[in-house]
């Protein structure tokens, strides 16, 4: 792009394009830099939850700083009322198979991040477009229906991974003999 806009005729626009492509480069490398630096430390601090499919570097880090200690949680159920995905009855006297709608409060950031999680697996894991699949066959629901069910899940799945991560930093150093 660079060589490109350099081929260009002088003038103002060429100035501030080059000025803008300069911009953006150094932030990417910024940006790079800091991701590199953010996964040496998710890595050390999260890797259960890095192991779950969908769950990158920055998204690992968003759970982790919006969650805080997962152990103020005492079950996955009050997890996913924290963040969100706990299902809401859309009406009274028909028991809990009775219509959900979707909870809009919990923590939003939290929530978006599950969400983006349960996208790339409805792409990518066999599972969980099995589950959006048999939702919709056998309960005919809608898409965000069943989406919202997998985020439900996935909230339990990153509840259990967090709770083993934060066991196994607990767990005393092994020492060398």
């Amino acid at each position: 792009l660079e060589a490109g806009l350099r081929a260009l005729p002088g003038g103002a626009g060429r100035a501030v394009a080059l000025a803008q492509l300069a911009r953006i480069t150094a932030l990417s490398a910024e940006i790079t830099g800091l991701e590199q630096d953010l996964a040496a430390l998710v890595t050390v601090l999260v890797p259960e939850l890095l192991a779950i499919q969908g769950v990158a570097v920055i998204t690992a880090a968003k759970i982790v700083g919006e969650t805080g200690d997962i152990r103020r949680f005492r079950s996955p159920a009050a997890y996913a009322r924290h963040n969100g995905t706990a299902p809401v009855p859309a009406s009274s006297g028909t028991g809990a198979d009775g219509p959900q709608r979707l909870n809009r409060g919990g923590n939003r950031q939290l929530n978006a991040a599950l969400h983006r999680i349960a996208v790339v697996q409805a792409r990518c894991h066999p599972g969980a477009a099995a589950l959006l699949e048999r939702r919709g066959q056998d309960k005919h629901e809608t898409r965000k229906a069943s989406l919202r069910a997998l985020k439900r899940h996935l909230s339990d799945v990153i509840y259990r991974a967090l709770n083993a991560d934060a066991w196994r930093l607990d767990q005393p150093a092994p020492h060398a003999a």
